[in-house]
């Protein structure tokens, strides 16, 4: 494949993102529209776009993908408790904010890109499936993961300021998450709220992520193929209408976000946050999967990948740990620079 065909393929993916971008730094989208954007994409058509992608794939090709599981598993999971262990170890970081650090290192934009660049160098449907793979990884392990970090670390948090005898509101600012608003409902900024301080299950903060389409709509459409039951005609005209947004729409809601960031922060911190996404991760996979399957299989996860940083860690850190969120929010913006060379170099370096 020539670079001018890669180029034709890629360069639409950052042009649209840089019209999303655009219009949320105009007037057409505000804060309202740019959440009713995201919710088109992540809740109605990815999740659709995926699901038909998984349920129309034969059975024995799914049964075949074990190579393919365990090497994005290497890459997200394990390269997850690698930077995990360096900055809570090495780095002396507290727990939140290792986690939500290490996420946006490893947790690329598959879904938001993927469905466009790699629906056009394989077809859309041999596309879906490493795809929808790696979002079961995500979605079902990894974010709940980090979302029990996350709680975990805000929990030791609220030990020792207790113990060091703080007024609640500090809580409030310190957690910005729904634990925060919830004591803010209970009983204000500066009264002490015994009902909110409830502990959460630890099977709830599980389970909480795998109730959004983007999370069980792929595992419904793994069990439709398993079980060799095609959807319903009627119903997959449907979801194809809804699905055949996911693309565009998808771009246009990164461009969005993006442009809610603000200025960059072009400090170590996010840079290496990029370079490790678009760089360190892809590469490393590819050469391990030489090693230990086989180039289709390390090329297949190193394209996945080799994405820019992914929102969805800005998103949570927007939530839980409000300090790392202009961090990694610059290094969304940074990745997806690089990503405008590191891309097409990834595909021709896989062939």
């Amino acid at each position: 494949m020539t670079f001018s065909h890669i180029f034709t393929i890629v360069v639409p993916v950052f042009l649209v993102i840089a019209l999303g971008y655009g219009a949320g730094r105009g007037t057409s989208f505000d804060g309202q529209r740019a959440d009713a954007l995201r919710v088109l994409t992540m809740e109605f058509a990815l999740p659709a776009s995926l699901f038909l992608g998984i349920a129309n794939t034969p059975r024995h090709i799914l049964l075949s993908q074990g190579p393919l599981v365990g090497m994005l598993a290497l890459g997200l999971l394990g390269l997850f408790g690698l930077i995990l262990l360096g900055l809570s170890l090495i780095g002396r970081l507290p727990l939140q904010r290792a986690s939500i650090l290490a996420l946006a290192s490893v947790q690329p934009q598959y879904a938001f890109m993927g469905v466009t660049i790699l629906g056009n160098l394989f077809g859309e449907a041999k596309a879906a499936l490493p795809i929808a793979i790696a979002g079961i990884l995500v979605n079902v392990i990894l974010d709940p993961l980090v979302l029990i970090l996350l709680n975990l670390g805000r929990t030791h948090v609220a030990e020792a300021t207790a113990s060091a005898s703080v007024p609640s509101r500090v809580l409030v600012s310190a957690g910005g998450g729904p634990a925060a608003a919830e004591e803010e409902r209970d009983g204000g900024a500066g009264t002490a709220a015994p009902a909110a301080a409830k502990p959460v299950p630890t099977w709830m903060k599980v389970l909480q992520p795998l109730r959004k389409p983007f999370a069980w709509a792929p595992l419904l459409g793994l069990v439709v193929a398993l079980v060799g039951v095609r959807p319903p005609e009627m119903i997959e005209s449907s979801l194809s209408l809804v699905g055949q947004a996911a693309s565009g729409v998808a771009l246009l809601s990164v461009g969005v976000t993006l442009a809610r960031v603000g200025k960059p922060q072009l400090g170590p911190g996010a840079i290496a946050i990029a370079l490790t996404s678009v760089v360190v991760l892809p590469l490393s996979t590819y050469g391990i999967g030489l090693l230990l399957t086989g180039h289709e299989v390390a090329a297949q996860t190193a394209l996945i990948l080799a994405f820019p940083v992914s929102p969805v860690p800005m998103m949570l850190a927007s939530q839980h740990v409000k300090d790392e969120e202009h961090r990694i929010a610059s290094s969304v913006i940074i990745s997806i620079v690089l990503a405008f060379a590191s891309l097409p170099l990834m595909i021709n370096l896989t062939g």
